[in-house]
């Protein structure tokens, strides 16, 4: 079975989306929570910029009370993520009952400034009243557009829809006196109910000086939240909220977030397996580098040290290179010559140096059955203990022979009366003396490696005695063609540079 994979102190139990810079996982937490995993990895200005609007929307949605106990939202460098915890209950929508179309209208309300609209949301019904259960971190819209999706719902709320009284002579003095007094305030301060918009420039980069120094007429309420970038200079400017180009009145916030990157210490990691000193380096808010092997006696997959060293300082956010046990050192051995030895000799030598006898292959060859020609690796090589040798022996040659010998013709028939006689050319038959025969030599012969032609030597046996029929000398790799005259059983004796190569019989038919 697999094992579920781990980010952060969350395991994973499911990928649900993957797209861009974010991944989504049905996880379960330290605790035994289930819910939403939102994984962001954070590398660039655009990821930086959907993560921090996201952690602004969900701010907004908490101080609602909308949110489920138990979300977690992580800022730390290499772990941009937030845990959403499952929310068991009906959908509020389509909305019931006013009271159920004023809390979704609040919903929108707080989310409409950071571009979200309803289709983004997922939203509950339970006891407590409406619940956010999930939020689209990648969607925007503009304002014209958040209107036409959710415009029942936020021309709902109080300060779009003017109170209803029992009766009109309840509200008609007091709405005389509050047109009166606009009228007398319009007259007097025209200009500050059309404010001027103001395009809020790119603070990205810029230290805070500069940037407030940047906003200080267009009447923005700033704010700093802190995030950490170890490689970055600290009090720069990682990130701003509303993006730049954005068009905003006098009052609206301007978040802007500060890099402030926060020391630590490597945590002991020496001892551990590398699975379990990778997930200790996240959780303490590093990044586990290339880890580098070497022979030790711990076993194999140890860490064995880390660089930087364990309690030494370092910012949040860097790499911790780590080096790891490759296990004991094999230990070497010399292997010795085996070429001239029979296949048993050279076993023994092989299992004595502590190898092992691998392939075993067969050539052709005048050395006697079983003799080693070559070995691999050669004499004098050291190998790790247990390595595998591969020899090549010699073996006997293939030797052609035909189904039976020479055969003379059958006699002539004498042709019947009524047929014409017809004049035929008979062969003469060889001059054989009785019990004779011609045998049919075809033998190839085997390559020798070298251009100096091979002594081939051919002794015959029968009835007629011992003799030597063929003595020359030949090309190896060549095939020996030729035919024998035997009386009786034959019995034949191939050499080979003086070696018996070949050896068979031929019985008399």
């Amino acid at each position: 079975m697999e094992m579920p994979e781990r980010y952060g102190p969350y395991e994973t139990v499911q990928q649900e989306r993957r797209e861009d810079f974010l991944t989504v996982w049905r996880a379960r937490s330290p605790s035994g929570a289930e819910g939403r995993l939102y994984w962001f990895d954070v590398r660039g200005p655009e990821a930086r910029a959907v993560f921090f609007r996201f952690r602004k929307a969900l701010k907004a949605l908490s101080a609602l009370g909308v949110l489920p106990e138990g979300l977690e939202i992580s800022a730390k460098p290499g772990q941009y993520y937030v845990f959403w915890p499952s929310c068991e209950a009906p959908s509020a929508l389509p909305a019931k009952g006013r009271k159920v179309v004023r809390e979704v209208g609040r919903i929108l309300e707080a989310l409409r400034p950071l571009g979200f609209a309803l289709p983004d949301l997922d939203l509950r019904l339970n006891e407590d009243g409406v619940r956010v259960a999930a939020l689209d971190p990648l969607s925007e819209h503009d304002e014209a557009e958040i209107e036409r999706l959710g415009g029942r719902f936020l021309r709902a709320l109080p300060s779009a829809r003017p109170g209803r009284g029992n009766r009109a002579a309840s509200w008609v003095p007091g709405l005389l006196l509050a047109v009166l007094g606009l009228w007398l305030f319009a007259a007097g301060s025209a200009r500050y109910l059309n404010p001027p918009e103001f395009t809020i420039p790119d603070l990205r980069g810029q230290d805070p000086r500069t940037a407030l120094e940047a906003v200080k007429n267009m009447g923005l309420k700033v704010t700093f939240t802190m995030a950490s970038e170890p490689d970055r200079p600290r009090d720069l400017i990682l990130e701003q909220n509303p993006p730049p180009g954005t068009r905003v009145k006098p009052g609206r916030a301007l978040e802007l977030v500060l890099n402030r990157p926060k020391d630590g210490r490597v945590p002991p990691l020496a001892g551990q397996p590398l699975s379990d000193a990778q997930r200790t380096l996240e959780e303490a808010g590093y990044l586990p580098g290339a880890a580098a092997t070497g022979y030790s006696e711990e076993p194999e997959g140890t860490v064995l040290a880390s660089a930087p060293p364990a309690d030494a300082p370092l910012p949040q956010g860097a790499t911790v290179r780590l080096l790891t046990s490759d296990g004991p050192a094999p230990r070497k051995t010399v292997l010795p010559e085996l070429t001239g030895l029979n296949l048993e000799e050279a076993r023994y030598l092989i299992s004595v140096a502590e190898l092992r006898l691998g392939e075993v292959q067969t050539l052709p060859s005048p050395q006697p059955e079983g003799t080693v020609l070559a070995q691999s690796p050669p004499a004098g090589v050291a190998l790790d203990v247990g390595s595998p040798v591969v020899v090549t022996v010699a073996g006997r040659g293939e030797v052609l022979l035909p189904e039976q010998g020479f055969m003379a013709p059958p006699a002539p028939q004498e042709t019947p009366p009524e047929t014409p006689a017809t004049e035929t050319e008979t062969p003469p038959p060889p001059d054989l003396a009785p019990g004779e025969r011609i045998v049919p030599i075809r033998v190839p012969l085997p390559a020798s490696g070298t251009q100096a032609p091979v002594h081939v030597r051919l002794v015959v046996a029968d009835d007629g005695g011992e003799r030597t029929p063929i003595d020359t000398f030949a090309q190896g790799g060549s095939t020996l063609e030729g035919s024998v005259r035997v009386k009786g059983d034959a019995r034949f004796k191939l050499y080979l540079d003086g070696f018996l190569y070949q050896e068979w019989t031929s019985p008399a038919p």
